[in-house]
């Protein structure tokens, strides 16, 4: 209500000359009216469009203002464009498919991220800690009991446009969608948080043979600045000992820098007199 043409329009509704101001409202368009729309700006017949609108759909929700911006977008980064050989509109579906939805898109999923049932937002909050998450990785973080069923709440919000699945893996559509929802969760509450993930993770008998889960895990612990009052002294020895694995992961994928950082974090988490009470732990990170 506060752009520059409803002010104009308020303008001229309150003014003392006879201006019959009448407003038009249009609603989202559906899918086959967004087919019938390009099919007509760009002369080609439906059949040719129909995928093209099914991506622009997904994009934007059915909002006009942002069907408008999100073609303009493609246009100008030449994912679509007019062929002068072919001549006829051209596009690369996987291309656009991949292409980050509009600002205005985000702004407008954020504000339904918030009219999303509690176990959808709640299993949101748990997949910001991640940006991504594969189904494997949903299976251990069921016996966490955040919510009855993940997999289940991620579908819901693929369904809203806030979350993609490519695969086994989900995903959020857009960075500040995954950063609007971690900003969700209270600062008090992102530690315990984080720990409760990390615990959970480590429930795979075999993870410290799994760099990838190994990684996740031990990134959990670690995001945590402060671990004192969070960790009991059986929890530090355990992730002192997953980030010496993860160290080891990554010293094996040639990912030096990342290795110096788990063993840092590994040597963080020893006893307060390691070579003492941990001393081949305390030598094996050292080394």
């Amino acid at each position: 209500d506060d752009g520059f043409l409803m002010q104009q329009m308020k303008s001229m509704e309150h003014s003392n000359g006879n201006i019959n101001v009448k407003r038009l409202f249009v609603g989202e368009l559906s899918e086959p009216e967004i087919c019938k729309m390009i099919s007509f700006k760009f002369c080609l017949p439906m059949r040719h469009i129909r995928e093209l609108a099914q991506l622009v759909h997904h994009k934007t929700r059915g909002n006009p203002m942002y069907i408008v911006e999100f073609l303009r977008s493609i246009i100008q980064r030449n994912l679509l464009s007019f062929s002068v050989k072919s001549r006829r509109w051209t596009w690369d579906d996987t291309s656009i498919d991949i292409y980050m939805m509009p600002g205005g898109v985000v702004e407008l999923l954020t504000r339904k991220l918030m009219k999303l049932p509690r176990d959808v937002i709640e299993t949101l909050k748990v997949a910001s800690c991640f940006g991504q998450v594969n189904v494997s990785t949903i299976q251990l973080l069921d016996l966490g009991q955040f919510v009855p069923d993940m997999t289940e709440a991620l579908e819901s919000a693929v369904k809203e446009g806030i979350v993609e699945k490519a695969g086994p893996i989900f995903a959020f559509s857009h960075d500040m969608l995954q950063e609007s929802t971690y900003n969700l969760i209270p600062m008090d509450e992102k530690k315990s948080l984080h720990k409760r993930i990390g615990k959970s993770l480590v429930q795979d008998p075999g993870i410290a043979h799994n760099a990838e889960l190994c990684a996740l895990a031990v990134d959990q612990i670690n995001r945590c600045k402060d671990l004192d009052g969070i960790l009991d002294p059986a929890e530090r020895a355990l992730f002192a000992r997953l980030n010496l694995a993860a160290g080891k992961h990554s010293v094996a994928a040639s990912s030096y820098e990342q290795a110096r950082g788990y063993f840092e974090a590994g040597i963080s988490l020893l006893h307060a007199n390691p070579w003492d009470k941990q001393y081949f732990l305390c030598l094996e990170l050292y080394e």
